[in-house]
């Protein structure tokens, strides 16, 4: 009979190590199971590492990690205070409504000066977002209920609304029929340094250092990883509970929208229907890889946005289909998932 016995919590090198172990054994999974479909594995990951190594495929990486570097930012902060924030990708779509709407604001009544275009947008979108994800904070708060369902439910919520926002009354009246918003003006998007992915890195710096300030300096930060540990033990401390989650929530949201903001001004440079390809859901194997170090999230999240980037060149070359980076995603989080189990969890037999 066997039974399981909690670890005494690994040391952050072992942490390490076993997620380092985990991700190679997910690679050679991955290159097994291509192998027994009949393709070519050192083809397949040679396409893979060539994007790391050729400039303009590696810019173009890192011009799609942006959002998700961003959405795995967000749920650092979520994580760390215990509150499983699944709804990233929601908290994106908000947040490129937030950035579509004052656009149609400034273009339609004047309401925002062009100098300060920018500025309201990365505002509006972090609030919204923010707000999202207030909603199941609220209800965990007030009511217990499970803020992984209500997240969840809440991405798809977001979705339909942007495709009755870009199908309605945002719909571009000059847009042929399309489902699309108008196009934002050359002032309202992330074009300085030469390109999008410039801005975009900068902005994710700047959030990573803030997020790292926020848990290694400040009183909020140490209440929230009190609570991550134990909310009984924050309770009996005299924290806030409450207050602590909504406010950890609406930075975790804000965060995630930020991300909204860069696909619609820096990516797209409109509003469409499925604007986002899954960045909230890869964001959360970004930072369970990066053992939710804001400083790992930067390169986890560049060697993510490489698979996509990758992802097309597999299509053309090999004719294999675009689930194939997905189902390379599945296994690294699979085995990272193992990795957590076995590092809190040891199996004993028990006579």
């Amino acid at each position: 009979m066997f039974k399981l016995e909690r670890r005494v919590y690994p040391s952050r090198k072992t942490s390490g190590l076993v997620i380092f172990l985990s991700f190679l054994l997910a690679f050679f999974v991955t290159g097994l199971i291509f192998y027994f479909l009949g393709v070519n594995v050192v083809q397949f990951y040679s396409i893979i590492g060539n994007v790391f190594i050729t400039p303009v495929l590696f810019l173009q990486a890192v011009f799609r990690s942006i959002p998700i570097i961003l959405s795995s930012l967000g749920l650092v902060v979520a994580f760390r205070m215990g509150f499983w924030n699944i709804g990233a990708e929601g908290q994106i779509y908000l947040g490129m409504v937030a950035a579509t709407g004052i656009v149609i604001l400034h273009v339609f009544y004047d309401a925002i000066p062009v100098s300060l275009m920018l500025i309201a947008m990365g505002v509006a979108s972090f609030l919204a977002g923010g707000a999202w994800c207030l909603i199941a904070a609220s209800l965990k708060a007030k009511l217990g209920v499970n803020e992984v369902l209500t997240t969840l439910m809440l991405n798809y919520i977001a979705m339909l609304f942007v495709d009755y926002l870009v199908y309605g009354p945002w719909r571009d009246p000059e847009g042929w029929g399309f489902a699309l918003s108008i196009p934002f003006p050359d002032y309202a998007t992330l074009t300085f340094g030469g390109h999008p992915s410039v801005a975009g890195i900068t902005i994710s710096v700047a959030v990573a250092a803030l997020v790292y300030v926020l848990f290694k300096y400040t009183k909020l930060g140490f209440v929230l990883s009190v609570l991550g540990k134990s909310s009984e033990v924050a309770k009996y401390a005299g924290m806030s509970v409450g207050r602590a989650t909504l406010l950890g929530s609406l930075i975790s949201g804000g965060i995630a929208g930020l991300g909204g903001f860069y696909v619609v001004s820096g990516m797209i440079g409109r509003l469409r229907p499925r604007a986002s390809p899954g960045y909230g859901y890869t964001a959360i194997i970004v930072a369970m890889l990066a053992q939710l170090n804001p400083w790992l999230i930067l390169p986890a999240g560049i060697f993510f946005g490489g698979l996509l980037t990758a992802g097309d060149a597999l299509q053309s070359l090999l004719r294999l289909p675009a689930s194939t980076i997905t189902v390379f995603q599945s296994v690294i989080f699979l085995c990272i998932v193992l990795a957590e189990f076995f590092m809190r969890y040891k199996v004993v037999l028990k006579r």
